[in-house]
């Protein structure tokens, strides 16, 4: 069989987190200006990485555009100005613009559990006569 396969991972894995038809290639190693954030907590509030030219490095791509309360981590993306197409450049002072993407997913360990894609909450909503 032609190619390889790094991971397998569900459909709906791939419906959210996976690659999108308006994903532009790029080489992690362009520069651009620097733009220091510092994180406090997971999740960060990035819901999306795009990995770059053959999966080296990682670029914000989807940000959850506000913050719920003072405080609140899933807006600490927000809060900080990051924007869509920023590219991770390093993490705890290691440079990680041409490291491997799943390497960079492990630094930064920022999964964010999104309920518009949890069964249990689509039972209970439905349970309740709500809807996502």
């Amino acid at each position: 069989r032609p190619g390889r396969t790094a991971a397998r991972v569900s459909a709906e894995y791939l419906e959210r987190l996976g690659p999108k038809d308006a994903d532009v290639p790029f080489t992690a190693a362009a520069g651009g200006a620097d733009h220091p954030v510092t994180f406090k907590k997971r999740p960060f509030g990035i819901l999306r990485y795009q990995p770059g030219q053959g999966m080296k490095g990682a670029m914000a791509m989807e940000i959850i555009p506000t913050s719920r309360y003072p405080g609140d981590p899933q807006g600490q993306a927000f809060s900080a100005g990051v924007q869509s197409g920023w590219v991770v450049k390093s993490i705890n002072g290691e440079d990680v613009l041409t490291a491997d993407f799943g390497r960079i997913m492990d630094l930064l360990d920022d999964e964010v559990a999104d309920p518009r894609f949890s069964k249990s909450t689509a039972l209970a909503l439905e349970k309740q006569g709500g809807r996502l």
